[in-house]
């Protein structure tokens, strides 16, 4: 068996490395390579909480995270689960080794306020906008456009996959 490789002949997966991000896309992005890694760890409870952080700074010391005031109970559960996400994110680079880690409960105003979105409201919003870009884009299709007008039909609904 090749060095490397797992006891069914798979390479073992690559170690995921996770540096201190530079700016608000970056953390976005790290902070998804870490909510991938808690997947890839089978921790989906975990998981599962961490996605509706908001990332609100990520310095080479700490890592606030906040939850928006729709999630508090989240939150609350988040606080006592943070030795458990810095064990995780102490594998994924030495960057990240001391990090120290804080949740906050935001307020009704830094709720809305806050520019920082978590992972799971920034894919919902990728997918509203992909779903209205399709719905769009469906109405002015021009062979939708023929059937409307040659049987004075309405749409009432568009379905997507999206």
């Amino acid at each position: 068996m090749a060095a490397g490789s797992g006891p069914h002949g798979n390479a073992a997966p690559a170690a995921r490395r996770v540096s201190t991000p530079a700016n608000a896309a970056d953390a976005l992005r790290a902070w998804d390579d870490v909510l991938d890694e808690l997947e890839a760890l089978r921790k989906p409870a975990l998981r599962s909480l961490f996605e509706l952080a908001r990332v609100l700074k990520w310095t080479q010391d700490v890592l606030e995270l906040g939850f928006p005031v729709d999630v508090h109970a989240m939150g609350e559960m988040a606080k006592d689960k943070i030795e458990e996400l810095r064990s995780v994110l102490a594998t994924l680079g030495p960057a990240l080794a001391n990090l120290r880690v804080t949740v906050r409960l935001l307020d009704a105003g830094e709720s809305n306020a806050s520019a920082a979105r978590s992972s799971l409201e920034t894919t919902r919003e990728r997918s509203s906008a992909e779903r209205a870009r399709r719905e769009v884009e469906a109405r002015a299709h021009p062979i939708t456009r023929h059937v409307l007008q040659t049987f004075g039909a309405q749409i009432k609904e568009i379905k997507t996959d999206v």
